[in-house]
């Protein structure tokens, strides 16, 4: 009994007992890269006594020996820490695979990611930024599943093309909808960018059905919250020089001796053949009599006669592309300002972006502010103000000094004996080269620049009815203008003839557009519905004008009454869009979810019977993970869904007054205004459709791998085509709905962890894998388009040309796929043949790749943290333009040539198995004309960036009164893997060609970060 009584004292006794031993316990909270989390929660478990860790990470908190700390970030596992004897604790959180990128912007709302039954691919504004560029387009290259970025030109400041899951449409655009902070249309800069989710099957692009067609891009931007006002400074500033890959043009040497052995065998040719005629009528002529003879036929005597004036005795070296490019420096420098009450949050930043080409008078400016400030009026009412404005310069080469950097010879040097830049004209006669241009000299006197700006303006207005029922009205006014210049100084060549010209064009632009949203939210035991029912209004204007005038004076830059106008033209459109749409989604206990919409639009841009549309999406997804039956498997899959959609939608993608019959009125007769008809009407012209099917399975392993596949089949149906009209019409074309083109294909995104603790190892990947046919063309008759064709049954992109067939071992001649046919027009058995014109036009590939993605490494260990990124392409062909002229076996002999690549050999004597026919003066047989054999693979590897950051500890950067600081050091393009002989295998999505382009550059970054 004495032990009892004593146990019973002891149990009763003790909890006054420890709570007199409650203690400050203090430490440290970090996430898996050793960075202080800022805001985190510390509570003592099971009671309300609580705390959050201050701008270092630190906390402290009374708690007593027995107790039992938890601490809980959002994104991050929840951990529980038991207090014992410690009185400091340090705690390393773990990344939550399950609640990372929890809400997802679709349509115009947001989703959880265990919630999504479409498919969509997000990129964080982190992971957007690596590279240095301020478009985000180029930003997205390799990035995201089904998403193609490429770009026909290194330009500062070019857009490239983008294409989500194919090219559906063949007349109209194939660009996708750009959507920003839930609204059609805007801008974006990408410092500004928080995410970007790319909408890609039905279920996903539904909402916007009218334009969605060709997917959707939807970008939010940052937000500031309420707390303590947060500044941060975001800047780097480096340099960048030229790539050129694989292409090389010769120097005066090689050139040298490649040109003197063409000349030689053409003097000795020529030289053979008049003494063959000469012997016809003089048997054995006497070497005087041949003198004699060849100077009566202006033939000169001997070979140095013969290239007199067009070889030099001793070959220059002028190194043309190093004077056409240079090292450039780029900066690009953010300060944003975020923060606000429980009342008003504020987001404010500014940017400024400039990049000096690599090439020599070119460059890139742009200056970015924007504001976004929510303020609730009342519990009910919130008010959004956001603002957007961005200005921008642009200088492009005035000169074509890109073009002869490569076309130039070296013989030929761009200055006078007293270092002046020497000027050049087609009367120079000592001067080797063809063209006779020196564009270091109209460089210093011509320009060709632009300038723009925009002006984004949103007002949100949105009232909560209820705790399920809220109303919004979003209205957004867009304006931008842009004016260009263009001078040909009197004092160059070209401008001299004409007494110098100057070219000014200016545009202006402007749409409005309000959305309004009854949207509604409401769970009742384990079903939860949510509905959208929507309206939206958009009208859009275009106006601008050209100009060309002559008689400038020298170093002028406007257009006055002196001048004489040579060429003017102005223009102005108009469009507009009207929808109405409602959307449904449901879900029941988090396992089995569903959404349907449907919506109707009309458009301007369509026949005046045929202007509405009516666009639907239904999709569907099964949780299987969420099953009580699958939890026995859970702790291995964490995540196991499937989904699928169905659904159609629009593109009007085409010119706003591409249904009206109109009159042109761009021509005189008898000096007299007149105008002539130029556009037939169509009154049953309408939308383009897209009918998508998509089914995809999400799995996630041991809350360290998550792979989501898809695989889809669009269809494009009543495609907007430019139908060839007969001359008897007294038009060329007009815009009918005739035609089908289908893509399917599989997008596979792949995230893995695939090492924890102190060191970090995280890898992201995805493959996108599209084959494209065209099923219908109108009267199934075949579209031309250069050296490519579209045809039914044949994917868009398909090259199709004389088909090389390499060199005749006996002659050196080329030889080209002859195909022969009976007379019935069967084909018989394929040929070759040296004659050009008898050679068969036949499909040689397609410019579409087999298959493209991308894939990032991210290392870190302690305050270092590596990450690597590749993108890639494989399987398409390109068709390289540039060797047309620099590879063309003599037949541009005064511009220089491309060096042969490892493996390429030319043909010199009979017998030789080569690559590259014989080089003859003035060409061989039209071998450099347009064919398979500069159709080469345009497949390629890449090393987009890599970057290396070092994070302050937080005691040093305390010092600097900030709370992060993050230097680093970042490197794009360094390095590409490919076989193409051009300087890039990246070209322009619609044509599939390299030409001499921009090349794009290598940069070498260094930046720094810091939060205050």
């Amino acid at each position: 009994m004495p032990l009892l009584a004593s146990l019973v004292w002891f149990t009763f006794a003790s909890g006054p007992v420890l709570a007199q031993q409650k203690q400050q316990i203090s430490g440290s909270v970090v996430d898996e890269r050793n960075q202080p989390l800022i805001g985190l929660t510390v509570v003592v478990k099971n009671t309300t006594t609580g705390t959050a860790t201050d701008a270092a990470g630190n906390f402290t908190i009374a708690a007593a020996p027995t107790d039992v700390l938890v601490f809980s970030y959002i994104g991050y596992q929840v951990q529980e820490v038991p207090v014992g004897s410690q009185t400091t604790i340090r705690v390393k959180m773990a990344t939550d695979a399950q609640s990372l990128d929890e809400v997802v912007v679709v349509g115009y709302s947001s989703r959880s990611q265990s919630e999504l039954v479409s498919s969509v691919s997000v990129v964080s504004g982190e992971r957007l930024r690596d590279v240095t560029s301020n478009n985000t387009a180029t930003l997205l290259q390799g990035k995201a599943s089904g998403v193609v970025v490429s770009s026909a030109s290194g330009q500062p400041g070019e857009a490239p093309s983008v294409r989500i899951r194919g090219t559906g449409s063949i007349s109209a655009g194939a660009e996708p909808l750009y959507v920003v902070d839930g609204v059609i249309g805007g801008t974006a800069n990408p410092t500004d960018i928080e995410t970007i989710t790319v909408l890609k099957d039905a279920a996903a692009t539904g909402l916007y059905g009218s334009r969605a067609a060709n997917g959707v891009i939807v970008i939010t931007t940052k937000r500031g919250k309420a707390g303590k006002t947060r500044v941060s400074y975001n800047g780097s500033s480096g340099i960048s020089r030229r790539t050129t890959g694989n292409f090389e043009v010769m120097d005066g040497q090689q050139l040298f001796d490649y040109t003197s052995q063409m000349y030689q065998n053409d003097y000795t040719g020529k030289r053979s053949n008049h003494i063959a005629t000469l012997s016809k009528t003089t048997p054995n002529p006497s070497e005087s009599e041949i003198n004699a003879y060849l100077a009566s036929r202006n033939f000169p005597l001997t070979y140095a006669d013969y290239v007199k004036g067009v070889l030099p005795s001793q070959p220059g070296n002028t190194d043309w592309l190093d004077e056409a490019f240079r090292t450039g420096l780029t900066h690009n420098h953010q300060l944003s300002v975020s923060g606000g009450s429980e009342k008003t949050r504020f987001y404010l930043s500014g940017n400024y972006f400039q990049e000096e080409g690599t090439v020599v008078n070119t460059a890139y400016e742009q200056t970015n502010f924007r504001a976004n400030i929510t303020h609730d009026i009342n519990t009910n009412l919130t008010l959004t103000a956001r603002v957007n404005t961005q200005f921008s310069n642009r200088d492009y080469d005035p000169s074509g000094a890109i073009y002869q950097s490569f076309i130039n010879l070296p013989w030929d040097n761009p200055y006078n004996e007293d270092g002046s830049i020497r000027y050049v004209d087609a009367g120079s006669s000592d001067w080797y080269g063809r063209d006779r241009s020196n564009f270091l000299f109209t460089g210093q006197y011509n320009y060709n620049k632009r300038r723009g700006q925009t002006l984004d303006g949103d007002l949100k207005l949105e009232y909560r009815v209820t705790d399920w029922l809220s109303f919004a009205t979003t209205n957004r006014y867009s304006v931008g203008n842009v004016r260009a210049e263009s001078n040909n100084d009197s004092r160059t060549p070209g401008g001299r003839s004409v007494n110098g010209s100057l070219s000014n064009s200016y545009s202006y632009n402007n749409s409005f557009l309000t959305s309004n949203l009854l949207t509604t939210n409401h769970q009742f035991g384990l079903h939860n519905v949510r509905g959208i029912l929507g309206a939206e209004y958009q009208s859009n204007y275009y106006d601008g004008m050209s100009a060309t005038g002559q008689g400038i004076f020298p170093g002028l830059e406007v257009l006055d009454a002196i001048a004489k106008p040579v060429a003017m033209g102005g223009s102005k459109s108009e469009s507009k869009f009207m929808s109405g749409f409602v959307n449904v989604d449901y879900d029941y206990d988090s396992r089995y979810f569903t959404t349907v919409s449907y919506r109707r639009d009309g458009s301007s841009r369509f026949g005046q019977d045929k202007r509405f549309g009516d666009f639907y999406s239904i999709g569907a997804a099964w949780s299987i993970s969420n099953e009580d039956f699958f939890q026995d498997y859970a702790t291995t899959v964490n995540l196991l869904k499937v989904r699928s959609s169905y659904g159609v939608t629009g593109n009007a993608n085409i010119g706003d007054f591409a249904a009206l019959d109109l009159y042109q009125f761009n021509v005189q007769y008898a000096n007299q205004p007149g105008g002539f008809p130029r556009r037939l009407v169509n009154p049953n012209l309408t939308w383009e459709k897209a009918h998508t099917f998509d089914i995809g399975l999400e799995v996630g392993l041991l809350e360290r791998m998550r792979l989501s596949v898809d695989f889809y089949n669009r269809t494009n149906k009543a495609i907007l085509q430019d139908v060839p009209l007969s001359s008897a019409t007294g038009f060329y074309w007009q815009t009918q709905n005739i035609g089908s083109v289908r893509n399917k294909g599989v997008d596979i995104e792949l995230s893995t962890q695939n090492l924890k603790g102190a060191f970090v190892w995280e890898t992201d990947f995805n493959l996108s894998v599209n084959r494209n046919e065209v099923l219908e063309l109108y009267g199934g008759q075949p579209i031309e388009r250069g050296n490519q064709r579209i045809e039914v049954g044949e994917p868009i992109g398909s090259w199709y040309m004389r088909d090389w067939q390499g060199v005749d071992p006996a002659t050196g001649a080329p030889l080209w796929r002859l195909r022969r046919y009976d007379a019935e027009g069967n084909f018989v058995k394929d040929t070759v043949t040296t004659s050009y014109n008898n050679a068969t036009r036949v499909y040689t590939g397609t410019s579409v790749p087999k298959f493209s993605g991308g894939f990032r490494n991210t290392f870190a260990y302690k305050n270092f943290t590596l990450s690597a990124f590749f993108n890639f392409v494989y399987g398409n062909k390109v068709y390289n333009y540039n060797r047309e002229l620099f590879d063309a076996d003599g037949a541009y002999p005064t511009y220089n040539s491309m060096v042969l690549q490892d493996g390429w050999s030319r043909w010199e004597k009979e017998g030789d198995i080569a690559t590259h026919p014989k080089a003859v003066l003035n060409g061989n047989l039209a071998s450099n004309k347009t064919s398979s054999r500069y159709l080469e693979d345009g497949s390629y590897l890449r090393l987009r960036n890599i970057n290396l950051s070092y994070d302050l500890p937080v005691a040093l950067a305390g010092k600097l009164r900030a709370e992060n600081v993050r230097v680093y050091v970042s490197g794009d393009n360094l390095w590409t893997w490919t076989n193409f002989s051009g300087m890039d295998p990246e070209v322009d999505l619609s044509t599939g060609s390299s030409v001499t382009r921009y090349p794009i550059s290598k940069k070498l970054m260094l930046g720094v970060n810091i939060d205050f």
